[in-house]
């Protein structure tokens, strides 16, 4: 599970933040970024599409 604050996506796991621009490694243990991905917005919903 993720969260977003502070500008980042924080991943629970393991402690990666990534830039909510491009999903860019901000701060590891991760070492790439994160897969780019089409999505859909639906009200108040966001998906992946």
């Amino acid at each position: 599970m993720a969260n977003v604050s502070g500008g980042t996506i924080n991943c629970a796991c393991h402690g990666s933040k990534f830039a909510i621009t491009d999903g860019a490694v901000e701060h590891g243990p991760a070492t790439r970024a994160l897969p780019e991905g089409k999505i859909t917005v639906d009200g108040n919903s966001i998906r992946l599409a």
